[in-house]
């Protein structure tokens, strides 16, 4: 099969996606919602009675793995770097029976990293932001929480398979293609998770929504794709699916999470509906720049310019989440730490998109004259823009789930501190020493020294400081684990009753014209204040024709409600005309009744009483 008629496979299985989720379902209406609950809730037997059904129970159970797994994946990474600077570093521990080759290192990071630590984050976000925009739970909670504990299962024996000579030199996909498809199988419930909770609800479907939807369907057709390469080595194929997972999931998934908690936390709406929008659609529709170490020897012309120019339009999508994300948290980013891993996300996500994507192009039929700087690019998208989206996620989202508040902000701001640190460190150095002995391993530089007679050592002292630096990521992961373990324990509740669907905004400032939509999607309440400003055409008045039926009949009982309540306040006691025959004891009565003094004699009392009428 032609790698045009798998990537056209693609782009058909997603439209089609978009359109069973725009229609409920599509055709097969109640049916379809019927048959996927009851699997959903029964699919598994006795098995998915061992989890609550309580609502966050299926976000919580996935982020606490997945934190977990970021622990371990950001370890083997580091001794992965590690072990290039000094191959013999781990030699002790054959001893016991581990002494890992280069590639099967690789396998093993690769599996813990992109199947791992950042899937199983970016899951746990998914449902958390899917409840938060539905009805204020899953369709399942039980069924998808019991999911986190196969999947980490999955991803263990994966982790121990790639230790083994069953690893082949597939780029990203080193295992049999069966592993894959086993987790698109475990996806595939998740997605009708996703499906059923959209479809029973009638809130509007948000851009971070359809990212998070569209991001399954991609990952669930890894799978059966991947079964394609049992068939022989094929450098396109595995060069598309690269492409796939890395731009149709990871980075799809992470602009779901970016485009939620940045207007969510900050109590502003999106910049541009628009420019997100465009990312949607051109996230799903081009060829991703990241997954740059992935290459193919050689192409046809028309095959390297097609997939140059697709390359090229990536950067649209790209451009315009900066933008967006920029304008939103523009000046209140400093705000909460939790967007500040996004926004330093999105100030990263420039420089290694344009490097990726000139490796990119180099590295598909081309002469892949950057490969030495390729795995350093693919390191700084996973751990320097989806790991900190990943984080971010879990400091803003994971409260809400879990129904308490994070442990320390001493805690979450050491763990931002740590992770920018690391990453600008091991950037820097590590392209320093990618460049240095790239440039005294070319066949000119070496003939030269060994004319001269000179031993060069490389940039070994850089490339271990690389590595050095890089540990602030694990220790970044660490102590938020440990924050979150904590704060679901003793951090402050924030509701009676966890988890918190949406704490609203008491105030929202909006600049120029914006819709409910978005307001919503920015986590405006019945009871927020919005304040217009900064546009002409605002003029801080909300006009008739803007508001619905609904809302003009809730206007209505109110204030038919406030009318009632002022007749009764306003409500005059009328004084009889013979107060003098009354007695003492009834112009007393009366008095009170009026809120008049009731001291003096009788005829004080009638005095004050004919006073007030």
């Amino acid at each position: 099969m032609e790698v045009r008629t798998i990537f056209i496979s693609y782009v058909v299985w997603l439209l089609f996606v978009r359109f069973i989720t725009a229609r409920g379902l599509g055709p097969f209406g109640t049916f379809a919602k019927d048959i996927s609950g009851f699997m959903l809730g029964k699919g598994l037997g006795p098995a998915a009675d061992l989890m609550e059904n309580r609502a966050g129970t299926g976000s919580k159970t996935w982020y606490a793995h997945g934190i977990f797994w970021f622990i371990i994946a950001g370890t083997l990474t580091f001794l992965h770097l590690w072990v290039s600077y000094e191959p013999d570093a781990l030699s002790s521990l054959s001893s016991i029976g581990y002494s890992p080759s280069a590639e099967q290192s690789i396998a093993a990071v690769h599996v813990a990293t992109a199947f791992g630590a950042f899937t199983m984050m970016l899951i746990a976000a998914g449902l958390s932001i899917q409840s938060r925009l539905t009805r204020g739970r899953m369709a399942n909670e039980s069924t998808t929480a019991l999911l986190a504990f196969i999947w980490s299962a999955v991803i263990a024996a994966g982790v121990i398979l790639a230790h083994t000579d069953l690893i082949t030199d597939s780029s990203w996909f080193e295992l049999p293609p069966i592993y894959y498809i086993f987790l698109s199988l475990l996806a595939l419930p998740l997605f009708v998770n996703h499906l059923l909770t959209m479809a029973n609800s009638d809130t509007p479907v948000m851009t971070s929504q359809w990212f998070i939807v569209m991001g399954l369907a991609a990952f669930i057709w890894l799978g059966p794709v991947a079964m394609i390469l049992l068939s022989g080595e094929n450098h396109t194929l595995s060069w598309l699916l690269v492409k796939v997972l890395f731009g149709g999931w990871l980075f799809s998934q992470s602009l779901a999470v970016a485009h939620h908690v940045v207007p969510a936390r900050l109590g502003v709406p999106l910049w541009s509906t628009s420019l997100a929008n465009v990312a949607l659609f051109g996230t799903f529709l081009t060829f991703s720049p990241f997954g740059a170490e992935s290459a193919v020897p050689e192409v046809g012309a028309i095959s390297h310019s097609v997939v140059a120019i697709l390359l090229s339009l990536s950067l649209l999508p790209i451009i315009a989440t900066v933008v967006n994300l920029t304008k939103t948290a523009s000046g209140r980013a400093m705000e909460s730490y939790g967007v500040k891993f996004t926004m330093v996300a999105a100030i990263l996500l420039v420089p290694v998109t344009l490097g990726s994507l000139f490796a990119s192009v180099s590295a598909f039929g081309g002469g892949n004259e950057l490969a030495h700087i390729s795995g350093t690019l693919d390191t700084l998208f996973l751990w320097g823009i989806i790991a900190m989206i990943c984080l971010s996620g879990a400091h803003i989202l994971f409260p809400h789930v879990s129904g308490r508040s994070l442990f320390s902000s001493a805690k979450t701001r050491l763990s931002f501190w740590l992770a920018t640190f690391a990453i600008i460190g091991f950037a820097s150095s590590q392209f320093i020493s990618d460049y240095v002995n790239h440039s005294i391993s070319s066949p000119d530089v070496v003939a030269a020294l060994d004319g001269a007679e000179v031993v060069a050592s490389g940039a070994s002292e850089v490339q271990i400081f690389a590595a050095m630096m890089f540990y602030g990521l694990v220790l970044a992961g660490i102590f938020t684990g440990q924050n979150m373990l904590q704060g679901s324990y003793r951090g402050t509740l924030l509701s009676d009753e966890a988890p918190s669907t949406k704490g609203a905004p008491a105030t929202m400032v909006v600049t120029g014209s914006t819709s409910i939509r978005s307001l919503l999607a920015a986590g405006a309440g019945t009871d927020t204040v919005i304040t217009m400003e900064g546009n002409s055409s605002s003029s801080g008045r909300i006009s008739l024709a803007d508001i619905s039926i609904d809302e003009l009949e809730g206007i209505e009982e109110v204030v038919e409600e406030v009318v009632e309540e002022e007749s009764i306040t306003e409500e005059v006691v009328e004084a009889p005309a013979n107060l003098s025959s009354m007695l003492k004891k009834d112009l007393v009565d009366l008095a009170n009744e009026l809120g008049l003094s009731t001291k003096g004699t009788k005829a004080d009392l009638v005095d004050r009483i004919n006073s007030v009428n």
